[in-house]
């Protein structure tokens, strides 16, 4: 799918902070050729060339065959990582509470609260995937801000999704709308741009930046964020030894490499690895005086 984003007839100048649009942020890094991360005062990264309309239908047509399910070994792992995401989240939950998957993909993940007798549907914007997902869920289909979906949400999901977001705060109004109140956001599997190593290996953290995965959020951010809209961060979590990407072992040696490299003035050339910090879950709740607010 690189083709897509490299292609420069999909591309569009980005000249203020997609969340707070703001038009003083700096360079932190070159990306790729001709494409910056910027950050913005207000600590989200994005990059300064993102995909068009045209570019975003192109990449999301057939995402679930072309990326999503396309690696049979990445599949399986990431079937793994929804049981250690899951298994967070449910302790939050009560019987048949009402799930909201915003980017369900094909539903696999939402299969997990099934099992467990919750209530689910599913928001996806590429029609492949939403396709696959509405054979056992209601699922919309389009802009999530956009669409016309019922109130009264128990858990509403974002699992991998805020850094596709070109429009953010539009994504995070609509999902505070939708929660009843005392009702969640919970936000997991999201690249954390405040961890070590995105701040060791800038253009080489493996969760990096494209025109594509555009935006990039730390928990600071993302808690001010729905602090504006009246919900209170009440779990945070920064999986890696629970995952089945860590080797402890490998992992802190190949930060040590990076590290040497980077104190004698050499540049990394290695993707980073797994990593402590690397990935947040973050669990935000609806105030009862939130939609005041």
């Amino acid at each position: 799918m690189d083709a897509v984003y490299l292609n420069p007839r999909y591309l569009e100048k980005v000249a203020r902070c997609p969340v707070c649009e703001s038009a003083e942020s700096l360079v932190a890094y070159g990306v790729m050729e001709h494409v910056s991360v910027m950050r913005c005062r207000c600590g989200v990264f994005y990059c300064d060339k993102r995909l068009t309309a045209e570019g975003l239908a192109a990449y999301w047509k057939d995402y679930l065959g072309n990326e999503h399910n396309a690696d049979e070994t990445e599949r399986a792992l990431r079937r793994r990582m929804y049981l250690v995401d899951f298994d967070y989240i449910k302790q939050f939950l009560w019987d048949k509470s009402k799930i909201l998957d915003v980017g369900c993909a094909d539903g696999l993940f939402l299969d997990l609260f099934a099992a467990r007798g919750h209530v689910c549907c599913g928001v996806e914007f590429g029609h492949s995937a939403a396709r696959a997902a509405a054979q056992r869920y209601p699922v919309w289909e389009g802009y999530f801000p956009e669409l016309n979906i019922p109130p009264d949400h128990d858990l509403i999901i974002f699992r991998g999704v805020l850094q596709y977001l070109q429009k953010p705060r539009l994504f995070f109004q609509k999902a505070v709308s939708l929660l009843r109140q005392g009702g969640l956001i919970f936000i997991t599997a999201q690249p954390n741009m405040d961890s070590y190593c995105h701040r060791l290996y800038q253009n080489k953290f493996r969760l990096r930046l494209t025109p594509c995965d555009c935006v990039g959020f730390s928990p600071k951010s993302l808690s001010g964020e729905f602090a504006l809209l009246g919900c209170r961060l009440v779990g945070e979590k920064f999986f890696y030894e629970e995952t089945p990407y860590a080797d402890p072992e490998r992992d802190i040696a190949a930060v040590c490499r990076a590290l040497r490299r980077r104190r004698s003035g050499s540049a990394i050339v290695d993707l980073s690895p797994p990593f402590w910090g690397n990935m947040m879950t973050l669990v935000f709740q609806k105030q009862p005086d939130a939609d005041a607010s």
